[in-house]
């Protein structure tokens, strides 16, 4: 193939795909999974767009057990050859689990990696999967904060690696009104024009319109330095952890780089060495524990499966702090799930500014979830003050002095430090009892507070 675009998730490449599919000249085919197993809506897509571009295909995908549901035969065999015919074709990937296999059939004579700021791109995931809802039912996959965490390092492993390769690097900033990083995309790709119409969104039925509303046919300004706007909480710190640990991934695309003091030498995720130190299954498993240590968004994930199992239905749950509203998924059938955050995510989410004591409205709610959120308090007096007078009971999670020893709270992103004894008669001066399950994973304890 003539071109591969690769780059982390959120970092404008289905954008590059659509400038660089030109009907009858050029097309970039995004995410067709030709190592997975065959999926519809993917093979209708896929044979919507070839039809855009003019190629000659039916409308409809054939049946897949023609080509024994291996979807990658069928494009291979007849797609491929179709797209050839074209002055440029090629594929774009943010998944880079199959870049390898990719690369062997299909040797690409130019690569694109799209790149952004490491921080950007933890706050937009989220915001993806909040306003996608993104929350699997099922005992597959889940996204949550610990899902966009995992995948983007090991994402920009895969991605750095690949830098030892002639390519043309496009950093998201600059795709934002630079008339100049246009040009330089056409002339790379050999293009005398590029085609704002978005046609892969398109071919996909527009499942995304959302963004397209808020960006137009371009990226917008609104995107870029998202880290300035996200205040004080367990998602800015994520943003920051994943900056810390990737240092060399700054130093490559000129980004600001972090004060190399407070890098978690010791985290698993830390890049060192010729291999990429995450499994990528790994991240595709909900259940997996993920690194040695403490890791604040996979603690999350485990409060949140503990947590859905001591709430009774039906009840209308106020999730504090909520973030990828992963909680969602896990409530028992006929609860209703409220998402409360510091940062307006989604229109539907009550916004208050949860971290310095100032809770959402709680009259039409039962139950008040606040997981992996007292640690980013830094008056927890007056927070616990503010949740007592709402008059509702609550399930709280902590991370205590005396189970997490040794940790460097400061790194993390925390803003206080409780050893056992001084949480229980925190909670009990606030004037709540409360049932607890001591470090029910080895280091966190969850809390159910009631208003006495």
């Amino acid at each position: 193939m003539g071109l591969a675009v690769l780059g982390l998730p959120r970092s404008g490449t289905t954008l590059v795909s659509d400038l660089l599919t030109v009907p009858g000249r050029a097309v970039i085919v995004s995410e067709p999974d030709l190592y997975k197993k065959w999926n519809h809506n993917l093979a209708g897509r896929v044979q919507r767009l070839a039809r855009t571009v003019g190629i000659n295909v039916p409308a409809e995908a054939p049946d897949p057990a023609t080509w024994q549901g291996h979807y990658g035969r069928y494009f291979r065999s007849e797609l491929a050859p179709r797209f050839a015919g074209l002055d440029l074709w090629g594929i774009k990937y943010v998944d880079f689990s199959d870049w390898r296999p990719l690369f062997r059939d299909y040797p690409p004579e130019k690569l694109i990696l799209c790149v952004r700021d490491l921080r950007d791109l933890v706050l937009s995931g989220i915001d993806r999967i909040c306003r996608m809802q993104m929350v699997f039912r099922s005992s597959g996959h889940r996204r949550d904060e610990a899902w966009v965490f995992s995948a983007l390092a090991y994402n920009a492993w895969e991605l750095m690696s690949l830098r030892e390769r002639p390519h043309l690097a496009l950093r998201y900033e600059d795709l934002a009104g630079n008339p100049a990083t246009l040009a330089r995309i056409a002339d790379y790709a050999g293009l005398e024009r590029l085609d704002p119409t978005r046609h892969n969104l398109a071919a996909a039925g527009w499942h995304r319109r959302w963004e397209v509303e808020k960006h137009g046919d371009a990226i917008s300004a609104a995107s870029v330095d998202r880290i300035d706007r996200e205040p004080v909480g367990p998602i800015r710190a994520l943003a920051e952890r994943l900056w810390q640990l990737l240092p060399e991934y700054g130093d490559a695309f000129g980004y600001p780089v972090s004060d190399r003091s407070k890098q978690l030498s010791d985290h698993m995720f830390r890049q060192r060495g010729a291999r990429n130190p995450i499994a990528f299954l790994d991240t595709e498993r909900w259940d997996w524990k993920g690194p040695p240590g403490i890791e604040p968004c996979f603690a999350r994930r485990r409060a949140r499966v503990i947590a859905a199992r001591n709430i009774r239905a039906p009840a209308r749950v106020l999730d504090l702090g909520g973030g990828s509203r992963a909680l969602a998924g896990l409530l028992p059938a006929g609860s209703t799930h409220i998402l409360a955050d510091n940062m307006p995510r989604t229109e539907d989410i009550r916004v208050a500014d949860i971290y310095s004591g100032s809770l959402p409205a709680t009259d039409d709610i039962d139950l008040i979830v606040a997981l992996d959120v007292l640690e980013y308090v830094e008056d927890l007096t007056g927070f616990l003050a503010a949740l007592r007078a709402t008059g509702k009971q609550a399930l709280v999670s902590y991370h205590a002095n005396d189970d997490s020893a040794g940790t460097d709270r400061a790194a993390l992103g925390w803003r206080n430090g409780l050893d056992r004894a001084s949480l229980a008669a925190a909670f009990t001066e606030a004037r709540f009892d409360m049932d607890v399950r001591w470090a029910f994973d080895g280091t966190q304890s969850l809390f159910r507070l009631r208003p006495r």
